[in-house]
Formats: C-alpha cells, structure tokens, sequence
C-alpha cells in the first residue's frame, strides 16, 4: 500500500495523465458540475421519496376503507390495531409496510440521480457504470460465512448463560413460513435501498464538496445510524457498521461489497426471528454483545479489503467523454469549387456562378 493510499487519498497522478476520480467524487467527473447540483439532488431525491411515502400511505388508508373488520371497530380496537400489530415488526403486516417504506427510496433516488447526477446513471451503483455482479457474490458468500461462525458462536455462549429464561415460541411469528419468505423477497430490496441512499447518493454529494473520503464515509453515518430505534450500544453497533460499509464503498469503487453484507446482515437476522431465536423488536443491548459485533465487523471488512485488492477491483473512474460541439448551422451548401473562394466575396453570400461573379468583380472601365 503506497504511502497516499494510507493516508486516505487517491495515488498521486503522472503528469500528462488523464485524472482519476474515486466514487464519493464522480459527481465531479461530470463537465456540467457545479457547486449546487449536489444540494440540488439530494433535495430532489427527498421530494421523490415523500410523494411515494404519501402514496403508500393513501394505499395503506384505502386497504382499511375496505376491511369490512374496520368499519363497525371502535377507537380503542384500532388504535390497539396500530399499537400492537402495526409495531411488531414480526407480525407481517408491519414487516410488509416497514420495507415497503424504506424500499421506495430506490425510486426516489434513482429518479433524483437522474436528472442531477453523474453520467451515466449507472455510476450510483459503482466506477464501472454497473453492477459487478461477480463481485458481489463473492462478497455475499464470505459474508455468509463470516456471520454463520458468529451466529453459531453467538449461540454457544447463550447456551452456557443460565441466566437466560425466554423460550424461541415467545419471539416466533404467527406464520413462520410467510414471514421468511416476505424476508427473503423484500429485505434484500430494503438494504439496497439504503445503501443507494447513504452510501450512495450522500457520499457522492459529500464528496463534491470534500475531496477528502473521511468526509464522505463519517458524514453520511449520523443520519444513518439515528434512523434505527435502540439504546446506546445498539446505535453505537450501527455506527460501527455504517462507517464499515462507507469504507467498503470508497476502498472497492462501488456499492456491491456494502449491500451484499448489509443483505447477509439483515437477512440473518429477521431469518432467525422467523424461527424464534432473535427478538427482532429488541432494542436495548449490551456493551459485550457491541465488542463482539465491532470485532466480526472489522475482521470481516479486513478479509473484504483484502479480496478487494488480491482481485484487481476497480475503484475509480476515468475522466468522462466530451461532447462533440454542435455543428455550426450553414443556410445552404458549401461544397463548391474552391476557387470561387478566392474571390471577394462576403462570408455570408450564396455561392454564385463563375460567370456572374466575373461580372460583378469586372473592371468598371474596361
């Protein structure tokens, strides 16, 4: 590793090279960039996601105006209705709506990103305009990995604790089966959604701005991490992870490595829920189970960053192609001789015939 790689910046350029922008700086590689198009897009994708918001929620009103179980219920049966079902984040219906509305960021930030970010589209997803879908495979199976080494270890040290009374029934689902295939099919979609959002879109603003990548990688993690709803430790885990992914993104050039392990991450966990051996409502942890997720998340973004470079993984982007300029507009045709050139002739007059234009240019005295 070279000595501006350690220090968090991109190797020095030869002079005469072409420049090289890592991911929190493609907006920059954009020849139409300016200053506000960052603040622009970011105020632009939030309009998107509030109109969707509004329409699911429309949709979530117009499915109760057709429950027949609505309308002979009194206040206290709905507001139980909201209170204990809609809250429970292993109940489905809940699950339903909570991805669904974090979900619908994807739209908004794609449309956002569209009309105000780099060109092309794709380079929200990663320096190569694209998916690196292999590349993203890779990652999830040594995610997958990693996580089932600390599940099991997890669960051996559960077992040696007495002091644990809960049964797996008092966490399970009404419908185990429904439920994880709801896990299977959405979570996946939710996790993507946030890693465009703030590893995404918000790095990339950031890094307009700041050419530094710290600045991209820790700004974006407060918004992230006071989006989850538990104690100390379990927003101080978040945080851990937040700036692991936000590293994955700017060391691998894209958002692959940050959402296979948000995917293996989350699906895990509502997996496990599914079959009772998680709480997925739980929201106070403990400081031991905060030491044991900060060290698999190191050793697992170390293993990650390390494939990364033993695999050549491409992490910034060259400079983007110019426009070919407009072609200058001529009202008629100017594929004539040359030699009718060599006359006087004003640049803006229509190319006339050698015999009149003998005559305009003739001696008046001869």
């Amino acid at each position: 590793m070279s000595m501006s790689e350690a220090q968090g910046q991109a190797p020095a350029q030869a002079p005469g090279q072409d420049p090289q922008y890592e991911y929190h700086r493609l907006l920059r590689r954009d020849e139409r960039y300016r200053w506000w198009r960052p603040l622009a897009m970011l105020g632009t994708g939030t309009g998107f996601f509030l109109v969707l918001t509004a329409m699911v929620m429309v949709a979530l009103f117009a499915s109760m105006l057709f429950n027949p179980a609505f309308w002979n219920a009194d206040d206290a049966a709905i507001d139980a209705y909201f209170d204990e079902t809609l809250m429970d984040m292993s109940n489905p219906a809940a699950f339903f709506l909570t991805m669904i509305s974090i979900i619908v960021m994807i739209p908004a930030v794609w449309l956002a990103y569209l009309l105000l970010g780099a060109k092309p589209i794709g380079l929200l997803l990663s320096v190569t305009g694209k998916i690196r879908w292999r590349w993203l495979g890779l990652v999830a199976a040594v995610s997958t990995l990693v996580y089932a080494v600390y599940f099991s270890l997890s669960f051996i040290f559960d077992a040696l604790d007495t002091s644990t009374t809960a049964s797996p029934s008092e966490f399970m689902p009404a419908n185990p089966l429904f439920y994880a295939l709801l896990v299977v099919v959405l979570t996946p979609l939710q996790c993507t959604a946030e890693e465009l959002v703030f590893r995404g879109a918000f790095m990339q603003a950031v890094g307009g701005w700041l050419k530094h990548p710290a600045f991209a990688i820790l700004l974006p993690v407060p918004l992230f991490t006071f989006g989850h709803l538990y104690d100390v430790y379990g927003l101080l885990d978040v945080t851990v992870f937040a700036v692991a992914a936000g590293y994955l993104t700017w060391r691998t050039g894209g958002l692959e490595a940050a959402i296979a392990v948000h995917v293996v991450n989350n699906t895990s966990l509502f997996l496990l829920s599914a079959i009772g051996q998680i709480d997925v409502n739980e929201t106070e942890s403990s400081w031991q189970a905060l030491a044991a997720s900060t060290v698999m998340t190191a050793v697992l973004t170390f293993i990650i960053a390390k494939l990364a470079a033993r695999k050549n993984i491409v992490r910034t982007a060259g400079p983007a192609p110019r426009s070919a300029p407009a072609p200058l507009l001529a009202p008629w045709p100017i594929a004539y001789p040359a030699h009718y050139s060599q006359q006087p002739q004003a640049y803006w007059a229509p190319p006339q015939a050698p015999e009149n234009r003998e005559q305009q240019y003739r001696d008046p005295e001869n």
